[in-house]
């Protein structure tokens, strides 16, 4: 999100700009996957834009015809025990019927994005810096800060984030052949952090267009621990949290998924001012630097344009 957001401002002022994305497209944890007509957001689930730059550019830039007011709440749950939430907490919170990537492809129009672009190195260059064999006046790293500690590692430079350390999250769909339970929230939170299952999204009653599906997040010792456990072991874990919540009749699910996210979110942040020293050619962006949510990631990445524009 980060990269976007700096591709998009500095589009908008006239300065060519290329992104070279690792992955197929476009986006990182606003991921969404799909299977046998069951959408899951496995990464960021919805926007909560708080006030950031995101929030104007989705109402008033970017087409709005796939775009869902979430109007149910989220609500928390202690080992199950389930508990309003505050219903006034960060405004309006939003997400895509198809999918919370219909955000990124949105936002990626009209860049020149070149996916499945695996930078492991940069060179300097007389003028610049040489990436994959082209010369760049400017660049901007907004790769999960372990990745960019090593980029900066082949220029022989260093930035103040050692301190910044990422959790791992173990994210399971899980779709269903029956409607899900009328409830008064889209989701479930673990505020304490203690029980495995940190994150519940009920993706059909968040975007009633879809079919009955929802997705399980795991919290960090979960992860961490079971990060590698086999893909059948996670999902029939899930679905037990599924039953514990609303019976046996969800005990099978008939479609499944599973997203193991290395760098899900930072438990340290580093300042933006700190990190990025003003003159700077090359800047760190992303979401260790403003926070963990998308609107946060799309703000570091908006500074980030506005400090080379500067």
């Amino acid at each position: 999100m980060a990269g976007l957001a700096a591709g998009r401002r500095l589009r908008a002022a006239g300065v060519e700009t290329v992104i070279l994305e690792k992955s197929r497209g476009p986006g990182g944890r606003c991921a969404t996957r799909r299977q046998d007509g069951f959408i899951w957001d496995t990464g960021a689930t919805s926007l909560l834009p708080r006030g950031r730059t995101l929030g104007n550019v989705i109402q008033q830039e970017l087409p709005t015809d796939d775009l869902i007011e979430v109007k149910k709440a989220v609500s928390l749950h202690d080992n199950f025990r389930i508990s309003a939430g505050d219903p006034t907490r960060g405004g309006q919170r939003w997400a895509y019927g198809g999918g919370m990537n219909r955000l990124a492809h949105l936002l990626a129009e009209g860049l020149d994005i070149r996916p499945k672009s695996n930078v492991d190195r940069i060179e300097r260059s007389a003028v610049g810096y040489e990436i994959l064999g082209e010369t760049y006046d400017r660049v901007v790293i907004t790769v999960p800060t372990p990745q960019a500690s090593l980029l900066l590692w082949s220029i022989d430079e260093r930035r103040p984030v050692a301190n910044v350390r990422y959790r791992p999250c173990l994210s399971v769909g899980l779709g269903y052949d029956i409607p899900l339970p009328e409830t008064p929230y889209f989701a479930l939170l673990d505020a304490t952090q203690r029980h495995p299952m940190v994150w519940l999204s009920l993706e059909s009653v968040k975007c009633p267009t879809r079919a009955p599906a929802v997705v399980v997040q795991f919290n960090r010792e979960y992860s961490r621990r079971w990060y590698m456990r086999p893909e059948e072991e996670m999902v029939a874990t899930a679905a037990q949290y599924m039953v514990a919540l609303y019976g046996p009749a969800y005990a099978k699910p008939v479609a499944s998924d599973l997203m193991r996210w290395k760098y899900a979110q930072p438990e340290a942040l580093a300042p933006f001012e700190e990190v990025n020293p003003p003159g700077s050619r090359l800047i760190l962006a992303g979401d260790a630097l403003y926070g963990g949510h998308l609107e946060e990631a799309f703000e570091c990445g908006w500074k980030a344009a506005e400090m080379l524009l500067a």
